[in-house]
C-alpha cells in the first residue's frame, strides 16, 4: 500500500469506511464485519439515508463517524474503501477513493461499462492502490477445490455447465435486514442511462435489463469462476455460440466454446415464487465428474458441497467423494481476512482485480448483445 497506508500500524485492525449501507452491506459484510474486529475495524460510514446510519448504529456500530463525504471519513481514520453503493454508481465512488488514496474493495458489478473499467485501471495504476472485486465465491474453499479440480483434467474435460435458480425478491434477505427490503422492480433512470452508455444506443431494452440482472448481476460470479478454471488457456471471450432469454427476460442461457473438444454452458433463472436460492456447477470430463453445489450467498448455515465421482472403465472400479466447508465461515468473511491480509501484509495471492473484472464484463458485454 502507499500514500495513506503508509501510516498504519501493521498489526493493528485495518480502519476502513463503508460507502454506502444498503441491502448487500447489511445482509453480508456488516455481520462478518462485527466478528472480524481484529482485522477490519469500521471507523466511518458515507450514507445518506437516515434509517440505514440508525440500523448500524443498532447493530453494533454505536460510534461510527457518519461522515458526508470521503474527505471526512479520511480525517477520522479510514485507510480502505469498501464500496456497497448500487452499481451505476461504482466509477464516481471508486474513482473519488483513489483520487484519496484509499485502496477499494468494490462489490459487483464494478462496472458493465469497459470503458469506465478502462478509466478506472487507468487510475489505479495513477493512485499506486489497488481496486480488488467483490467475487466472495472466489474465497470459499470448497469452491477454491474445484477449480484446482477442472484445471488438472481440463485437457480431458467435455462440459462445464453453470445453472443458478435465483428467487432475487425481497424474501430472500429479508430476515437479514432492519428494515422492509427494497422491492423488485424497473432498473431506475441512472442505471438505465448507464446500461444505455455500456451497450449503446443499439440494444433494446430486454438485453439491457438482462445485462445488468441475470448476465452481469449474477452471472459474472460464474464467469469469474470458469475464466479461473481456464487460467492460463483459451478464455471465454469471442467463442460465444448462442444467446437466449426468455420468460420475459428472467431467465437467460448462453454457451461457449472456448476449445474444440469443451463447451461452457450458463443460465440464470429468475424464480421469485421459490424460497431457496440454488447454483450447480457441474464439470464432466472423459472420467470423472464434479459437481460444486453452492447455497445462497447470505447463508450462514449452509456450506458448498463438492461431489467428485471418477470410474476406471477397464477396472470397473469406481470412486466418490464429498467435501463440505464448516458453516459460517461464508465467502464474505474470507473475503475481507483476505482483503484486509492483502492491504497489511501482502499477505497470500492478489484478490481479482480490475484486469479480472474487465475479461469477464467483455464476456458478458457479447452475449447480451447477441440475446434474441
Amino acid at each position: 500500500m502507499k500514500t495513506l497506508s503508509g501510516r498504519l500500524d501493521q498489526e493493528a485492525p485495518l480502519p476502513v469506511v463503508l460507502v454506502g449501507a444498503g441491502k448487500v452491506a447489511h445482509a453480508a459484510h456488516l455481520r462478518e464485519l462485527r466478528d472480524l474486529r481484529n482485522v477490519l475495524r469500521l471507523v466511518a460510514v458515507v450514507e445518506d439515508a437516515p434509517e440505514r446510519v440508525s440500523a448500524l448504529r443498532e447493530e453494533g456500530f454505536p460510534d461510527i463517524v457518519v461522515a458526508g463525504d470521503l474527505d471526512r471519513a479520511v480525517a477520522a481514520g479510514a485507510r480502505a474503501a469498501l464500496v456497497c453503493t448500487p452499481w451505476w454508481t461504482h466509477r464516481e465512488v471508486v474513482l473519488a477513493c483513489l483520487a484519496r488514496g484509499l485502496p477499494v474493495l468494490c462489490e459487483k458489478p464494478v462496472s458493465l461499462d469497459l470503458a469506465e473499467i478502462d478509466e478506472l485501471a487507468a487510475a489505479e495504476r495513477a493512485a499506486g492502490v489497488p481496486v480488488a472485486a467483490a467475487y466472495m465465491k472466489r474465497h470459499d474453499p470448497v469452491v477454491g477445490l474445484f477449480v484446482a479440480h477442472c484445471r488438472d483434467r481440463l485437457a480431458a474435460g467435455r462440459r462445464l455447465a453453470v445453472d443458478v435458480h435465483d428467487p432475487n425478491a425481497p424474501h430472500q434477505v429479508a430476515h437479514l435486514l432492519p428494515y422492509d427490503p427494497p422491492p423488485f422492480g424497473p432498473q431506475p433512470p441512472p442505471a438505465r442511462e448507464a446500461l444505455e452508455r455500456a451497450l449503446g444506443p443499439a440494444a433494446d431494452e430486454g438485453q439491457r435489463e438482462a445485462y445488468a440482472r441475470g448476465l452481469g448481476g449474477s452471472l459474472v460470479h460464474q464467469i469469474n469462476i470458469v475464466h479461473a478454471v481456464l487460467d492460463g488457456g483459451p478464455g471465454l471471450h469471442g467463442t460465444l455460440l448462442h444467446a437466449d432469454r426468455w420468460a420475459g427476460g428472467d431467465s437467460v442461457s448462453c454457451r461457449w466454446r472456448p476449445t474444440e473438444d469443451l463447451v461452457v454452458d450458463a443460465g440464470h433463472a429468475r424464480l421469485p415464487a421459490h424460497r431457496r436460492y440454488r447454483e450447480v456447477l457441474e464439470f464432466t470430463a472423459e472420467d470423472s465428474v464434479a459437481t460444486l453445489t453452492l447455497p445462497s450467498p447470505y447463508a450462514r448455515d449452509e456450506s458448498a458441497t463438492l461431489r467428485v465421482e471418477t470410474w476406471d472403465a477397464a477396472g470397473s472400479v469406481g470412486t466418490v467423494r464429498t467435501i463440505t466447508a464448516e458453516p459460517g465461515h461464508t465467502g464474505f468473511r474470507r473475503q475481507l481476512v483476505a482483503w484486509a491480509g492483502s492491504l497489511r501484509h501482502d499477505a497470500g495471492p492478489p484478490l481479482p482485480g480490475l484486469a479480472d473484472v474487465r475479461r469477464d464484463t467483455r464476456v458478458l458485454y457479447e452475449a447480451a448483445l447477441r440475446l434474441a
